[in-house]
Parts: structure tokens; C-alpha cells; sequence
């Protein structure tokens, strides 16, 4: 479907889009240029509380993108897609502010080129000029919240000092007054800007924050606001709360004083919402797929700030690593020498390391592709769900079944999505798991000679292998989660080794070419499950392909 330019030349009715470098808009036509707030439509005049744009849809992810003219996407920004966007007209609610793109296309390629010139793992078709052409404006929509603590301050506070063997506390009392705004707190009110990338990016200055005018938008995409103000309320006014507890354990009057953060700083500080604004603010975007994967790169369109998904190559991976190795194995060798026993007994530590480290890439995939880290995520699937409810009861009403059954069957659905609350509340969390993981071998590793004395070969061999078998089994629970990742752990090959050198250590062999056997055969399940933790980093840079169920989050958008 296509539609007319939203706003025309008045000079030659070419098509106006805004320029970055002047603030303006210009006709690429006759290279005239225009104030954005002098260039209006008669609708915008008539409508002041929304303004008309394209919705383009694409097909294969439902992400939506606004545009103000008639130029359709080549490729979704969201999903990587490289198609011909569907599209509708839509009404959308005007922001109350919009920041314009400061940095061009121009300065966002020399950044990211700056980037992949570090980078130099990275596969060759990301350095591909096209690709890099690639990069979009997108507006973002972002909720802007205003906070006020007006009050009479009480606090705690404590002094401490040495006399012989006591130590002297003196607790006091301390008041002041609080007279404190905060001004443009800010997080992004759509779901398909994941929470991670948006705080990499930040933060923006919205103090350069302008009147919004759709006419700024020419040129450029817009995502649709689907998050409620309310969803990251309280996280905003947490920021204000621990700014304002900071400043006042820094000020000069409570400075000798260790000052006590109030347990409800909201409620001390006297935390009030005064506004919350809908904005626009500008990110350059840039998708690529990996298979049935996506990866992004994004910038602050006002700061440069740039976050980027980087893939690893593996071979280049393995070409760097054997440079490094060949002349550090000859180092060691020439300055280091091992008994065959505690070869395997070392080998085995290694191999340990690398059974946590790569149980821990797993879990952070797994935490990843479950939205765990992603606030906005969990919100819009949870809306999705209830939309999604509530239109198969209206299908059951006009099919005409007994109300009693269906809520009944409802009923029965809130017990069990109330029992799986439960379930997950009472479940260890994995971070928890591995923190003991790392402890249990920092504390293993200084003691490990000491074991192989005590114990023999047989307990250093039998203390990595424990570690080894938690990590999988914490692996495997990863795993679950993880839809691209299917199998068993790579663990599993390392766990098969050190069984072969428990049973030689047991069993005491006496011949040298058993344990450097051994040590080799350890070695390769080391490399195996090395090339798999590239493989897992590279589905850590890489996301599900975005599902959008697009509504709306808020009835007072």
C-alpha cells in the first residue's frame, strides 16, 4: 500500500526529509530547507493529540515500524529479514518531546568500523561494505520520568575510633532539609528493544529534548510503543532514590558521619512522580542473520555510544589461539618440567576450569533466550497471554459452550500457572549454582598438590571430576532452555576422560606412556569443548528471532 509523502516542499512538492547536520528539513529536489515547526499539515493542526504515519509489518517477525513517507524498509530491522514490508495507515499518539538524530549515517559506519578493527575475530561478511551499509534511524519511543523529594530529612549516622582494645561507636541523629527534582529518568517503552541493549547505549541528554513534531520523523523509521509508564516506574524512581542516598552520604555536613540508606528511601525522601512524558529518542539499527538467529548492532543517533552482537569465527579463532600457543608450549617446556602423574592430575584441573566456564556460557544463554534479563520481554508476552486468553473465550462464547466449563477450565489454568510461580520461586537459580561451582574449585585448586600427596593421584583426579559432573548436570538443565542448542553437553567428553584417569590413577599403572596418554586424551576433550564454548558465545552474541504481538501497553499512551 502506498501513501503520500507527508510533507511536501512548498517551494517544488518534492519529498521533505530532515537533515541531520543543519537540524532541518530539506527537498533533495531543490536543496531548500525548512524549519521542522514551520512545516505542518492541515490534519496535524486539526488533530493535535496524534499524527498520521505507514505502520510497515513485516511478515515473518510482526515487528512494526512507522514511517512519515512512502519509502518501504528493504530488510526488517528487527529480524534481519530482507523483504518487501507489508503496510496500513496509521493514527498514532503523539510523544510529548523528541530528541533529533545528531550523528549521521556517515559517522555511524566509521564507528562501527573503528569497532571491528578491534575486534578481529570477527567473521569476514560483517566487515562487508554492504552490510554495513545496512544501518537504519530508528526513533525509539522511551518513557521520561520526573521525580520530586521535598521533606525534612532523619536520618542515622554513626562514628568509630580505636581506644586501647575498644572500639568507641557514637550513633547520632541527623536532620536536613531535601529540596530535590529529577528530571528525565528514562527507559524505553518498547518491547522489541531489548533491555540489555538499551542500557548499553545510553545514556541520552535529555536536557537537548524538543517539542515533538511529526515532521522530524521524515526520513526515518519509528518503532511503535507497546510498554506501559507504569512498568518501569519503579525502577526509575529506585535510580532517583540511590542518587539522592549518594549525594547525601557526600555532602560535606554528613561526610564524618557514616550515614545509614533509610530501608524505605521512597517514603524518607518523600519520592513523589510528578510527570511522565512519552519521547522519541534516535538509534541507528542494524540487524544480520545467523541462521535462524539475529544479531545487532545499534548506536545512540545523539551520542555515537555504539553496542554491537559480535560473532566469533571459529578458524580465525583457532589460527589466533595456535599462534599464541605453539611458542608458549615451547616456553613452558624448555623451563618447565612435570612428572607424568601430576601432568594428569594439572591437565585435569584445566579440564574443570573449562566443564564451569562453559556450564556458565550455557546458563547465560539460557537466561538470554528465556527473557529473564529482559523486563519489557516478560511484559509483552504476559500481554500477549492475556489477549490471547481472553480471545479464546470470546471464540468459546460464540461457539456457544457452557460458561460454567470454561471457567471452570480457567480455573484449573490459574492453579497450575499459580503452582509453576510457586515451582520457579522455589527453584536455586542457576547464578547461585555456579557461584558455588567457582568457590568449590578456588578452594580445590590451592590445596590440589596437597590432595595428590595426602590422597594420592586418584583425589586430585576425583575432586575435578565431582566438579566436572556438577557441570553437567547444570549444563543439561541450561540446555532445556536453549531451542538452538539440542544434544548433551560437551561436558560429557571431558567426564569420559577423567574417568579413564581416575581408573589409571586407581589402579596405579606404572608405565609413563599410560598417563601422557591419558593427559592427551584429556587434552582433546579440553579442545572439543573449547571449540563448543566459541559455538555457545556465538549463540551469546546472536537472538531469537523476535515474535511481536503488537497492541499497545498502555490505555494512556
Amino acid at each position: 500500500m502506498g501513501v503520500q509523502s507527508m510533507y511536501d516542499c512548498p517551494a517544488c512538492g518534492g519529498n521533505l526529509k530532515f537533515d541531520i547536520p543543519s537540524q532541518q528539513l530539506s527537498c533533495a529536489f531543490c536543496n531548500a530547507f525548512y524549519d521542522p515547526y514551520q512545516i505542518t499539515k492541515d490534519k496535524d493542526g486539526e488533530e493535535q493529540n496524534d499524527f498520521e504515519a505507514t505502520i510497515f509489518t513485516c511478515p515473518q517477525c510482526g515487528g512494526e515500524i512507522l514511517s512519515t513517507d512512502n519509502t518501504a524498509a528493504g530488510f526488517c530491522s528487527f529480524c534481519g529479514a530482507s523483504t518487501i514490508l507489508t503496510s496500513r495507515i496509521s493514527r498514532e499518539k503523539k510523544p510529548n518531546y523528541i530528541i533529533p538524530f545528531q550523528k549521521t549515517k556517515e559517522d555511524c559506519k566509521k564507528e562501527y568500523q573503528k569497532l571491528m578493527r578491534r575486534f578481529i575475530y570477527a567473521p569476514e561478511k560483517l566487515r562487508n561494505p554492504d552490510k554495513i551499509n545496512g544501518f537504519r534511524g530508528i526513533y525509539m519511543p522511551y518513557w521520561v520520568y520526573y521525580f520530586s523529594q521535598k521533606t525534612k530529612l532523619k536520618l542515622k549516622g554513626s562514628t568509630s575510633h580505636r581506644s586501647g582494645d575498644y572500639v568507641i561507636t557514637k550513633h547520632y541523629d541527623l536532620t536536613g532539609d531535601l529540596d530535590a527534582y529529577y528530571k528525565g529518568i528514562n527507559f524505553d517503552g518498547s518491547s522489541s528493544f531489548s533491555d540489555n541493549i538499551s542500557e548499553s547505549i545510553a545514556p541520552f541528554d535529555v536536557k537537548n529534548m524538543k517539542e515533538f513534531t511529526p515532521s522530524i520523523l521524515s526520513g526515518f523509521y519509528a518503532d511503535t510503543n507497546d510498554l506501559g509508564k507504569d512498568l518501569y516506574s519503579d525502577d526509575a524512581k529506585k535510580i532517583a532514590n540511590d542518587e539522592t542516598s549518594a549525594f547525601v552520604k557526600k555532602e560535606k555536613q554528613f561526610a564524618k558521619y557514616n550515614v545509614s540508606v533509610p530501608a524505605d528511601p521512597s517514603n524518607s525522601f518523600n519520592t513523589k512522580t510528578e510527570s511522565v512524558d512519552l519521547a522519541m529518542f534516535p538509534v541507528w539499527f542494524m540487524s544480520y542473520k545467523n541462521g535462524d538467529r539475529v544479531a545487532y548492532a545499534t548506536i545512540n543517533g545523539q551520542t555515537g555510544k555504539i553496542y554491537a552482537d559480535l560473532p566469533v569465527s571459529v578458524f580465525k579463532y583457532l589460527i589466533g589461539a595456535g599462534i599464541i600457543a605453539i611458542p608458549l608450549f615451547f616456553f613452558l617446556n624448555a623451563f618447565l618440567t612435570l612428572m607424568p602423574t601430576t601432568l594428569v592430575s594439572v591437565v585435569a584441573s584445566i579440564a574443570a576450569v573449562a566443564a564451569i566456564i562453559y556450564a556458565a556460557a550455557l546458563c547465560k544463554i539460557a537466561k538470554q533466550d528465556t527473557d529473564e534479563d529482559d523486563k519489557g520481554k516478560q511484559e509483552a508476552d504476559r500481554l500477549a497471554a492475556i489477549r490471547r486468553e481472553e480471545k479464546q473465550r470470546e471464540a468459546a462464547r460464540r461457539a456457544g459452550l457452557d460458561e460454567t466449563a470454561t471457567t471452570f477450565d480457567s480455573s484449573k489454568k490459574n492453579k497450575k500457572s499459580t503452582s509453576a510461580a510457586k515451582k520457579q520461586k522455589t527453584e536455586i537459580p542457576t547464578v547461585v549454582i555456579i557461584l558455588l561451582m567457582f568457590f568449590l574449585m578456588s578452594s580445590v585448586m590451592p590445596v590440589l598438590g596437597a590432595v595428590a600427596i595426602m590422597f594420592g593421584k586418584a583425589g586430585a583426579c576425583g575432586i575435578s571430576l565431582i566438579a566436572v559432573v556438577i557441570s553437567f548436570f547444570v549444563g543439561m538443565n541450561a540446555m532445556k532452555k536453549i531451542e538452538a542448542k539440542k544434544g548433551l553437553p560437551a561436558i560429557l567428553w571431558i567426564i569420559i576422560a577423567e574417568v579413564i584417569a581416575l581408573i589409571a590413577c586407581v589402579f596405579d599403572l606404572v608405565k609413563d606412556v599410560y598417563y601422557y596418554g591419558i593427559a592427551i586424551l584429556i587434552l582433546v576433550s579440553i579442545a572439543v569443548v573449547l571449540i563448543d564454548i566459541i559455538g555457545c558465545y556465538n549463540l551469546l552474541a546472536t537472538r531469537k528471532l523476535p515474535q511481536f504481538d503488537y497492541q499497545g501497553g498502555d490505555n494512556n499512551a
